[in-house]
């Protein structure tokens, strides 16, 4: 059997030929408007496919790193907040270091003897001696007679006896055992802000305090275990007046607070004010880095060493007090200073964002001018190239016409 072949004039052949070449075209042109791009493989143009690509894929890592970046602000930020907050704490922890001074400088305390008991008993060589006599002067001016101590004396006796003297007021204070180990003692008052003294018959002046206000005026207070002050305004002891023990529990709590805080400064588990490092990446080689160390800002990291009553740094003299004024406001000095380098940390990382999400869309820009399509032109060829089908199936048709004429010989 032999094979049947076709023979086609040619023009018809020729004809066939243009109808199949506009038809590629055509298919061409409705997958760049349909797609968008005039190269979408490396068949149409392996130069311009391949570049795109290499942008593409960079515009890409850019784009991971972003993403990046803007958690690390956000870890920033946590710390800034942190540094703000904690910054406040330190703040209300040397308010009340200062009210802890002002209303010490308005206090003296003669101790002697163990007063535990509500009975003057006991009392040492080292103040008012049993049966001992003291002198209450205000200003330049004795006020009212001698007064006695005698043993088994109540406080309450005592107190009465005081208070018959005119600008005095003689007050019972019965201190919080959790908190203060004198026990009850007699806290004498001069009312109008005067100059107090008082003396001992024997030992001479035990106390003298020159209140710093015209208000309540000062305070001396006898008290249960602990030494005799010459003179000056304050003494060492393991017990507070009620103010200085209310100062302290506050002091304790801010302390405390600041402690907690800065454990909760974190983001996404990288804290910044305890210690940890955050590294920000800049580029897709590695090659560009900004390491950020963390500090350690918790209440012994920032040297507010205050370890509450009985400690050497406790709120009972001016000296432990003026202590921890100079550690809070060296505190204060090193949160500021931190703050400023975090906050220029936090500029450069947002400088990079900004630099990193232009660069990111010229790579996309580039990319897209090596192979996306221009709709108007593709659009206007989809047009013409439809006008070149429709004529050339017209010509087809003429040219086939020559070959139906030889039907009509055998009608």
């Amino acid at each position: 059997m032999s094979d049947s072949t076709i023979t086609l004039t040619a023009a018809l052949r020729s004809n066939l030929l243009s109808l199949q070449g506009t038809q590629t075209l055509l298919d061409q042109t409705q997958l760049r408007l349909a797609s968008g791009k005039k190269v979408n493989s490396a068949l149409d143009n392996p130069s311009a496919y391949f570049q795109s690509q290499a942008l593409t894929a960079r515009a890409g890592d850019l784009s991971n790193l972003l993403d990046r970046m803007g958690q690390s602000v956000q870890v920033m930020k946590s710390a800034d907040q942190g540094i703000t907050s904690v910054t406040s704490l330190v703040q209300q922890a040397q308010a009340i270091a200062e009210s802890a001074r002002d209303s010490l400088s308005n206090t003296a305390m003669v101790r002697s003897g163990d007063m535990s008991a509500a009975t003057v008993s006991n009392l040492t060589a080292g103040g008012f001696a049993n049966n001992d006599a003291f002198t209450i002067q205000i200003g330049g001016v004795t006020a009212g007679a001698t007064i006695t101590i005698s043993t088994g004396e109540t406080l309450a006796q005592l107190a009465a006896a005081i208070n018959t003297i005119s600008g005095i007021s003689a007050t019972i204070v019965d201190p919080s055992s959790a908190v203060a180990t004198g026990g009850k003692r007699l806290e004498i008052r001069a009312t109008g802000g005067q100059t107090l003294t008082l003396t001992d018959a024997t030992a001479g002046t035990v106390a003298k305090l020159q209140a710093n206000n015209g208000g309540a005026g000062g305070i001396v207070g006898i008290t249960g275990t602990g030494g005799v002050m010459a003179s000056g305004v304050a003494v060492a002891s393991t017990s507070n007046t009620p103010d200085e023990i209310s100062l302290e529990e506050q002091y304790k709590n801010v302390r405390a607070q600041i402690d907690t805080l800065v454990q909760d400064a974190g983001y996404q588990g990288t804290n910044l004010l305890n210690g940890d490092t955050l590294q920000v990446q800049f580029n897709e080689q590695n090659t560009s880095l900004l390491k950020i160390v963390g500090v350690t800002f918790n209440s012994a990291g920032l040297g507010i060493s205050f370890t509450g009553n009985g400690a050497s740094s406790s709120f009972l003299t001016s000296t432990s007090i003026n202590s921890s004024l100079t550690e809070v406001t060296s505190a204060l000095a090193t949160l500021r200073l931190q703050a400023q380098s975090f906050g220029n940390n936090l500029n450069v990382i947002q400088t990079r964002q900004d630099f990193t999400q232009n660069l990111i869309n010229t790579l996309k820009a580039g990319s897209d001018q090596l192979v996306l399509a221009d709709k108007n032109e593709e659009g206007a060829n989809l047009l013409s190239l439809q006008t070149s089908q429709q004529l050339g199936i017209q010509a087809l048709s003429l040219a086939s016409q020559a070959n139906q004429s030889v039907l009509r010989l055998f009608q």
